[in-house]
């Protein structure tokens, strides 16, 4: 028996697909909850504040903020010493918004005319009156009776 196959085959073309490995957001970008910051294989950067460890050495950001990278100096168990580098996500506190007083004004407006419709509805709905209802429409004259057209 053969030890080599036929004509028309070869033993080439067995690479592997590259895994897309490195940084994926940069130091002062934005970061959500869940995102991943870095692919790697083995811990070349390290964990710091809101990031943490996957099982294939992927660091990701448990937290929204901003990511930084800094190098921390350490020594080793033998007394010599080595820098690391640590990935860190920075909490961004939300800035409140800020309206002018005719902008909360018309806000407001526009929410209580949103809860008088929703309301509204409600009662047609429930084929009763609402308050809404009985306070904005004004009483109807009821149709005169045969005797009251003839007075």
């Amino acid at each position: 028996m053969a030890h080599t196959k036929a004509k028309s085959t070869t033993k080439l073309g067995r690479d592997s697909q590259s895994k897309r490995l490195g940084i994926k957001i940069f130091g002062g970008s934005l970061v959500k909850c869940g995102q991943i910051i870095i692919r790697q294989r083995g811990t070349k950067f390290f964990p710091g504040e809101n990031v943490r460890r996957g099982n294939d050495d992927t660091l990701y950001a448990i937290a929204n903020g901003i990511v930084a990278f800094k190098k921390i100096g350490y020594r080793m168990f033998n007394g010599n010493s080595k820098t690391k580098q640590v990935v860190s996500v920075k909490i961004q506190s939300p800035k409140p918004k800020v309206q002018n007083k005719d902008q909360a004004a018309k806000n407001t407006e526009f929410n209580q005319k949103q809860k008088i419709e929703a309301e509204m509805k409600e009662a047609k709905n429930r084929n009763t009156k609402s308050k809404i209802i009985s306070e904005e429409q004004p009483p109807t004259k009821s149709m005169p009776t045969k005797k009251e057209e003839k007075k």
